[in-house]
């Protein structure tokens, strides 16, 4: 099976969407499919775990349409990324002949999706299945830029009381859509339950709730010595709660930051309080994480550091409250075997208590301090939910079994695309008749 992996973003990149993105081709070439990527022109160039993919053809449009920035969210230069993308997404079709032509496109983001149905109009004879990997719900992460939106320009400065009319109208727009792009595409995955829930109602096509693929660390030839590497970054091994990941709008530190500031107003002794550390590739978030009083910043370079950091780690912290989207880090979570805490438990499949803690995303600061303290505290519920997340990494992230899932919806949806093909249309009939 012949398949055009496209990411509306810069690649490879150390951000979740990409290591999805990774992940799947990888483990799709593992299954012996043939597959390509097509994705932005920037990107950090080859790095860690992107030695896999050497040979894979990479297109890409003129390195002059990509955008400045490597962070996900609106911006300026987007939309003339987007065109690029669909206009060279057409050339790739365009350029392959029958016996090498795709049998399927997956999509990676709304701005993928919408620049390949852009770039197939009018490719009548090779008009490719176009298969939407959802990473998130546009309608409940669009609100959560509202502030970068407004310092970007985008929108105009607000009155009183105008934010939430803004936030509201953002997720208007970003429900549209989402339902739009689940009537056009030919089939779509899924992460989350609410993603799952949007799709079957405004699609007819064939779709499934899949989990990311991730490879097994235990197995991980090159894998970091957990114990030493949490020594080296000034860290006690199982001493510490690690936020691991990009510091986006989305990802709501505040709360984060907010949670830190009551537990230093509880316990005002530093060695009696848990260790709270935000680890980034993004050496920029030191000066802001500096600011907040109780947390603590390391810059990690690559990233079999920080998967060892997150292997060592207490738990896993989870800020995102926005429903749609999967946290790549949880998937790493599980794959490690470290607890996390979390805002959301049936939206991921998770269940509190046993493979995770669940905090209230109505009073989230003062749940997940609290969450932080019990947990801290009680090193045989950390290791009984620890085995639980890799229960969960047995049950759903293994690339084996991701990517025959993958493959098996691909061909429904093939099948689903020769079965419309070969219906008669009754009004062409009737009209035969007479």
């Amino acid at each position: 099976m012949r398949l055009l992996l496209v990411g509306a973003f810069p690649y490879p990149h150390h951000q979740g969407s990409q290591i999805y993105f990774r992940e799947q081709a990888r483990a799709l070439l593992d299954a012996g499919a043939d597959v390509e990527l097509l994705t932005y022109a920037s990107g950090l160039g080859v790095g860690d775990g992107d030695s896999a993919l050497d040979g894979v053809a990479h297109h890409a449009p003129p390195a002059w349409t990509a955008p400045r920035g490597m962070s996900s969210g609106p911006a300026w230069g987007k939309p003339l990324a987007d065109i690029a993308l669909a206009m060279t997404l057409r050339q790739t079709i365009a350029s392959k002949s029958s016996p090498d032509a795709y049998d399927a496109i997956l999509t990676h983001n709304v701005e993928a999706t919408l620049s390949a149905l852009l770039g197939r109009l009018g490719l009548d004879g090779r008009r490719i299945p176009i298969v939407y990997c959802a990473h998130t719900l546009l309608g409940q992460e669009l609100p959560t830029y509202f502030k970068g939106l407004k310092k970007k320009g985008f929108l105009a400065s607000p009155g009183p009381g105008s934010g939430s009319w803004g936030q509201r109208g953002l997720a208007w727009l970003g429900h549209r859509i989402d339902r739009l792009l689940a009537r056009r595409v030919d089939g779509w995955i899924s992460m989350t339950h609410s993603a799952q829930r949007v799709m079957r109602q405004s699609s007819t096509t064939p779709g499934e709730r899949i989990a990311p693929p991730i490879p097994d660390p235990r197995l991980n030839p090159g894998r970091r010595d957990p114990t030493e590497t949490a020594e080296r970054y000034g860290l006690e091994p199982d001493g510490y709660f690690l936020y691991s990941g990009n510091l986006d709008g989305y990802q709501e530190i505040d709360i984060l930051g907010a949670a830190a500031t009551l537990l230093v107003e509880a316990i005002a002794d530093p060695s009696r309080r848990p260790t709270l550390v935000v680890a980034s590739h993004d050496p920029a978030g030191q000066h802001r994480i500096a600011k907040i009083s109780g947390l603590e910043f390391r810059h990690v370079e690559g990233g079999d550091e920080m998967r060892a950091l997150l292997e060592t780690a207490r738990a896993s912290l989870l800020m995102r409250r926005a429903e749609g989207g999967y946290p790549i880090k949880l998937a790493n979570a599980h794959a490690a075997g470290t607890p996390s805490i979390t805002f959301h438990a049936r939206e991921w499949g998770l269940h509190d208590g046993e493979d995770a803690m669940v905090a209230s995303p109505d009073r989230p600061a003062a749940t997940l301090a609290g969450s932080i303290l019990k947990l801290s505290g009680d090193a045989d519920l950390a290791a009984r939910l620890g085995a639980g997340a890799r229960r969960l990494y047995e049950a759903h992230h293994r690339p084996e079994r991701v990517a025959e899932q993958t493959l098996a919806l691909i061909r429904k949806v093939l099948e689903a695309r020769n079965s419309d093909a070969t219906t008669p249309d009754p009004t062409r009939s009737s009209e035969s008749a007479r």
